[in-house]
Formats: C-alpha cells, sequence, structure tokens
C-alpha cells in the first residue's frame, strides 16, 4: 500500500517542520504552494516534501485542492488531504493500513478541531475516483462512476492546531459563490447564514437561516436545530421574538444539550424561571455527547448547573439550588461569581 499526504499552502512556514514531521511514515508528502511570500516553499523542500508552485485565480479551495491531487504521482493508493496546521497522530500509518481493505474507498476518522471539538472526519480518500467540490469549505466528492466502500476507525489520526491570528475574511465571498453555483446545497446554505451572524449581519441572516430551513434537502435534524439556535440570536439582536426559535431548535433536535442551554439562557434573560429550570434540567439529562461539528463543548461545562440553580433558586427550590451550584462550582472552581450565589442559595 502506497500512501500519500497532500495540501495546500500560502505563507504557513510556522507549520512546515511539524506538518512534514508528523507525515513522515508517508510515501509521499506533496505541498503545492499557492503564492507563498515567505519561506513555505524552501522548508519544505528541506523537511522532505515534494512541493510544487501552482496558481487559482480567482482563488477557489476546490480547484487548488484538485490541482494538489492531479500531482500525486498515479500508484499512490491512499491520499490524505491535510491542511499544514493540521498534524497527523503517530500510529496514523500502522491504522490506516489495518482498517483500510483491498476495495476501501474512503476513511472516517477521528479528528480533533479543536477548541473542544471532535468528530468524524472524511478526508483520507483513494486516488482515483475523486475530487473536490466548493470553493469553500470544500469536500472530497466522488464520481458518479465509484461505487464508495467506506472503512472506519475510532482512532484519533489529525489534531488541527491553527494560528489564532490567520484571517477567515475570504471565507464570507466564498460563501457567497458557493451557494449561488449550487443553490441545492444545504450544508453550505447553512455555513453562509452562520457566516452573516458572524459579521452581525442579522436580517440578511435571518433571510438566509429561513432559506436553509425550507429546503428539501436540509435533514439533518443537528444542523437543523443549529441554525435555529442561531435565528434565536438573531432575533434577540433585533428585538424579535428568540423563544419561539429556541424552543423550535429543542423541538427539532432534543437529543442535544445546545439547544436546552440556550432557550434556558433565554428564558434566565427574561425571568422566566420555571422554563429555565425545566429546559436546564432537560439538557443536563442528556449524557451522550456526540461527535458532530454542531456541538458546542461549553455546554459540557458549569453553564447548564449554573442555569438550573439560579432557576432552582427563584422557584423556592433551595436544595436543589445548593446542589446545582455546587456542581457548576465542581466544573469551574476559582469562579467567584459561582461562589457567590451558592453562599446565597445556603442564606
Amino acid at each position: 500500500m502506497k500512501i500519500a499526504v497532500y495540501a495546500i499552502s500560502k505563507n504557513e512556514s510556522m507549520f512546515v517542520e511539524r506538518f512534514c514531521e508528523a507525515a513522515k511514515d508517508a510515501d509521499i508528502i506533496l505541498i503545492a504552494d499557492t503564492g507563498s511570500t515567505d519561506d513555505t516553499v524552501e522548508l519544505g523542500r528541506k523537511h522532505g516534501a515534494v512541493v510544487h508552485n501552482i496558481c487559482v485565480s480567482p482563488w477557489r479551495f476546490d480547484i487548488a485542492r484538485d490541482t494538489a491531487l492531479t500531482l500525486l504521482p498515479a500508484d499512490i493508493d491512499v491520499c490524505i488531504s491535510l491542511d499544514l496546521d493540521e498534524v497527523l497522530q503517530p500510529g496514523w500509518r500502522e491504522e490506516i493500513e489495518r482498517v483500510w481493505k483491498e476495495d476501501t474507498t474512503r476513511l472516517r476518522y477521528k479528528f480533533d478541531w479543536g477548541c473542544g471539538i471532535a468528530f468524524y472526519y472524511e478526508k483520507i480518500h483513494h486516488r482515483k475516483g475523486y475530487h473536490w467540490h466548493h470553493p469553500c469549505h470544500e469536500y472530497p466528492v466522488p464520481d458518479i462512476r465509484t461505487k464508495e466502500v467506506w472503512a472506519h476507525t475510532d482512532m484519533l489520526l489529525a489534531v488541527h492546531k491553527p494560528d489564532p491570528t490567520k484571517s477567515r475574511g475570504q471565507y464570507m465571498d466564498l460563501l457567497h459563490v458557493a451557494v449561488t453555483e449550487d443553490p441545492k446545497c444545504p450544508r453550505n446554505a447553512f455555513y453562509y447564514a452562520r457566516e452573516l451572524t458572524f459579521y452581525s449581519r442579522w436580517d440578511e441572516a435571518i433571510a438566509a437561516l429561513e432559506k436553509y430551513l425550507a429546503m428539501p434537502e436540509a435533514t439533518w435534524p443537528n444542523e437543523r436545530s443549529y441554525a435555529m439556535r442561531l435565528l434565536g440570536r438573531c432575533h434577540e439582536e433585533t428585538n424579535g421574538d428568540p423563544l419561539y426559535w429556541y424552543r423550535r431548535a429543542c423541538a427539532e433536535a432534543p437529543q442535544t444539550r445546545e439547544a436546552w442551554r440556550d432557550l434556558a439562557m433565554c428564558c434566565y434573560r427574561r425571568g422566566i424561571w420555571q422554563e429555565c429550570y425545566s429546559s436546564a434540567a432537560n439538557g443536563l439529562a442528556i449524557k451522550n455527547k456526540e461527535l458532530v461539528y454542531t456541538m458546542d463543548p461549553s455546554v459540557w461545562g458549569h453553564e447548564l448547573h449554573d442555569l438550573a440553580a439560579i432557576s432552582a433558586y427563584h422557584l423556592g427550590m433551595k436544595e436543589e439550588a445548593i446542589k446545582q451550584g455546587q456542581l457548576a462550582i465542581d466544573l469551574n472552581p476559582g469562579n467567584e461569581r459561582l461562589i457567590k450565589n451558592l453562599e446565597l442559595y445556603k442564606e
């Protein structure tokens, strides 16, 4: 079995050595550089990568990755697509060789995106029969003549360790291109709407989120619930009715904590204590942390316990307030507000 690691780059010299060292067990490390003005290219070659200079104009990620893919030797069996700020974990090759069978075309594996978010990724694929789709948030898709055969591993194969100062300013324009050229894709319709909220373009975001929810192709409950939570946020910012959307988000994906936390927080701000408490309790009853990108790690911290404690206090449920207040502190020791709240509950 021949395995290639391939990536695109631009001005990422700070990551090159780490990237190449982690991928050194590959048969080839290929970097398609898209116009670096630092020493990314030189460092890549120094540390064992085959580096090609390519030009993609106007810029889009899918064409860049397809270009990198075409530069790989034809006899490669398995292709691992990474960014230079992503790091393969020790034992990655042995695990791929263990689960990849003769007829396998695609591997689903665990990926740590950072910020406490881990989920299953799907960017390891066969050398033949795949191409990249979407100018932004690009994704490998099979040719219509390719019969996909999936392999799976629960091993964490790659970790994202990004530069927090790097700009994402190009995403807005690229996502607009994506939804224009592929209007039936729910994935990018959601990403585009979410991006609008990052820029506080609330009215545009409301229209885009409602358009996403109306799409027949938008069927994943977790993502739909996420869209409804964002609509709640938009309506909070524009003096609309956020409770309607937070309640809908809970109904859409009741098995996820995120919607219950947002509903509890909305009720807290309005002094709706019974619904605040019941929402927090519903969230705390969920013990399964799903490995999907819609998961917010903060809901597994102190927040729901804190909201349950505050609302229980206002409802006259002293023992419950003390219990939840202590659990909140256990998850966030040293938080002065939580400590003072618990003292109040005990008075």
